[in-house]
């Protein structure tokens, strides 16, 4: 039952049980008046004649009181009168044969006397008998009897009743409709507008509720549509924050892969094609360090505003994340077309922007997926252009690449070797090799560096220009890191517990080793095998320098007070090398192999060569000469005051057997004076 319903039967109820009580009250009252009224005119007649009769009654003078009772029963609802003796004799009686009762008894009582009918008459519950002694000289001489219909008074009493019922029924049926309305107007509408504004906010529709009134309800409408202003407001900032950037203010990553789906199913029903392009901007990491934080923000807002005024209303611009964004043209008719816009939005991307007083210029690599030939879902053709922007990184001219099968093939067998090289280590697949370094005046062992080996199971052996990389970008040559100091560590230790003179291990490290606070990890390495800190040599590259200055200069410093050598590997292949040698601090500095290949032939390569070994000696540091593979080579670095040289002239890379047997030689041979290097000849 419904709350009006409910009301309005309660309202009946209580006036119902109110007026019902008041009216049966008030006619209670006024039968009982009544009553007492004809009770006192009973005894008004009955009195009366008690007092004219005595002598009538004792002369038994019948005639004259008959002609009494006679007039008596002649008024209204007098229905008999009879004076009787002291045994309740009648002495006379006169009967209304006109009333419905006295015709009644005279009818069941044809052969009864008077006085069984004046007894039927006084037990009758439609009359009310009187009785009235009549005495003389102080003695009952008999009773004057009478009785007054009461039948019109509970007649009346009816009447009244039904009356009043159906008077105050129509107050009740009018004053009840009157309330409903007051409060269906009032309270119920209200009410009900508020339940189905709140459905509507359950649905997500929010729509505001009429306030009419001042009262408590009015204020509920007021808090109510408070309350939905700010769901709404809520509702659109999370819905901006689920689907929008909040830099650039264009849609992301979520909201751009639901419109990519959106409209791969209309080009499918359509019959039409589609681009996916991804931009990423080169070297961006370069605004932020230079810049800062905040001016790189502003260059990317700046960008998106600037790649969005470049597209048609139909197409899309959504920022991925970072420097990553995504455009997605739809209604494609012409390769051309897309190549077309590819090249606009690349320019647009290069032109200068004035950001804290300077013109900064960024490029762009922009990969690029077309539907259906590179893809027929979301997720394939944003791979497939994410593929193809890393294509466009590698490319040395072109900015911009369409992606191929011949990428995709190479994506996934990139993808599998991941996977392969997650499980290396558990399958002992892993191992380490030692090239051997040399005085390079004098011909004594000084170390060897530590190489890393992977000989797959089903490829074979694999290259660590090709593993290296996938490593460091899966962030699985930590833990590999971390095994190759541990495994460097055992080997060291049991050669010197042999008495084997093994010098030092030179440790290529990662630039993503930087990041788990290296210089913790390699003392814990010498403190669980109880190694000096001369036993390792850390090599370290460019692109190590290159990543969060601050922390690997702190890294460095540790490491150095540990007593551990640093070497900047790979020195003269970089664009900054000479700053880095200002900035950090090393021990060592090894000239890669591209230079020493070129000697003595190559004047170019000589000068290059010499200038080194001038400026690291005059820095205070070590020289080691990486691939020396010939005499010729070695007595040039020689005549350059050279300190150490690395190659296949002295050794090859060495698995473990191998190298103990190599340092083994070393230690229990006695070398010609006439041979200035030993030469084990391993293979």
């Amino acid at each position: 039952m419904r709350l009006g319903s409910k009301f309005i039967l309660i309202v009946a109820g209580i006036l119902s049980v109110t007026l019902a009580l008041n009216t049966l009250y008030n006619l209670d009252q006024q039968h009982n008046f009544h009553k007492k009224q004809l009770q006192e005119r009973g005894r008004s007649l009955g009195h009366v004649l008690s007092m004219l009769t005595p002598e009538l009654v004792a002369e038994f003078n019948f005639t004259r009181l008959n002609r009494y009772a006679r007039e008596i029963t002649r008024q209204k609802d007098v229905v008999y009168a009879a004076f009787v003796d002291i045994d309740k004799q009648p002495l006379t009686t006169y009967l209304n044969d006109k009333d419905t009762l006295v015709s009644k008894v005279l009818t069941s009582l044809p052969q009864q006397g008077m006085a069984a009918r004046l007894r039927a008459l006084q037990g009758a519950e439609e009359l009310m008998p009187f009785e009235y002694p009549i005495t003389g000289n102080e003695s009952l001489l008999g009773y004057f009897v009478v009785g007054i219909d009461r039948r019109p008074l509970d007649l009346l009493f009816k009447q009244q009743l039904w009356l009043h019922a159906w008077i105050y029924g129509a107050i009740i049926c009018f004053l009840s409709f009157a309330i409903y309305l007051v409060f269906r107007t009032n309270v119920l509408e209200p009410v009900l507008s508020l339940i189905q504004a709140s459905r509507r906010v359950g649905r997500g529709e929010y729509q505001r509720v009429k306030v009419n009134s001042t009262h408590e309800l009015g204020e509920l409408a007021r808090a109510f549509n408070s309350m939905t202003d700010e769901i709404q407001e809520e509702q659109h900032k999370l819905h901006y924050q689920a689907n929008f950037d909040a830099l650039t203010d264009l849609p992301n990553r979520m909201m751009a892969f639901d419109r990519l789906q959106s409209e791969i199913s209309r080009a499918s029903r359509e019959q039409q094609q589609l681009a996916v392009m991804f931009i990423d901007l080169d070297n961006f990491k370069v605004v932020n360090d230079t810049l800062g934080h905040a001016t790189g923000d502003q260059l990317l807002s700046n960008l998106g505003q600037r790649l969005k005024e470049e597209l048609r209303c139909a197409d899309m611009i959504a920022r991925l994340g970072g420097d990553e964004f995504l455009v997605l043209l739809t209604d494609i008719k012409e390769l051309t077309e897309v190549e077309q816009v590819a090249e606009r939005l690349a320019m647009a991307i290069s032109i200068p922007i004035k950001l804290e007083n300077r013109d900064v210029v960024v490029h762009s690599s922009i990969g690029i997926a077309m539907y259906p030939d590179d893809g027929d879902s979301a997720e394939a053709l944003m791979a497939n252009a994410d593929n193809a922007m890393y294509q466009a990184k590698d490319m040395t001219r072109a900015s911009i690449c369409f992606f191929t099968r011949e990428m995709n093939e190479r994506v996934q067998e990139r993808l599998q070797m991941e996977q392969d090289l997650n499980m290396a280590l558990e399958l002992g697949e892993l191992n380490l090799v030692f090239q051997p370094m040399v005085d390079a005046q004098t011909g004594k062992h000084l170390g060897a560096e530590v190489l890393l080996r992977w000989n797959h199971s089903e490829k074979g052996l694999i290259s660590p220009d090709i593993f290296i990389p996938i490593a460091e970008a899966t962030g699985q040559i930590i833990p590999i890191g971390r095994w190759v100091i541990s495994q460097a560590a055992k080997c060291w230790s049991r050669w010197q517990q042999c008495g084997w003179d093994c010098g030092y291990l030179a440790i290529n490290i990662s630039r993503v080793q930087f990041q788990e606070q290296l210089s913790w990890i390699i003392g814990e390495m010498l403190a669980y095998h109880r190694l000096p800190a001369h036993a390792f040599e850390l090599e370290i590259t460019e692109s190590v320098l290159m990543n969060d200055e601050q922390e690997v200069a702190e890294e460095l410093q540790q490491l150095r007070a540990m007593g551990i050598k640093l070497a900047l590997d790979d020195f003269g292949t970089g664009y900054s090398s000479l700053s880095y040698l200002k900035r950090f601090t090393f021990d060592v500095l090894k000239i890669d192999r591209s230079f020493v290949s070129g000697l003595p032939e190559s004047e170019d390569d000589l000068s290059v060569v010499r200038a080194i070994i001038a400026m690291a000696h005059g820095l205070d540091l070590q020289v080691v000469a990486e691939g020396v593979e010939n005499e010729l080579q070695l007595d040039l670095l020689q005549r350059l005051d050279c300190d150490t040289a690395q190659g296949y002239l002295f050794a090859k890379p060495m698995n473990t057997d191998e190298y103990e047997s190599y340092l083994s030689l070393i230690e229990h041979e006695r070398f010609d004076k006439r041979d200035r290097f030993p030469n084990p000849h391993f293979s």
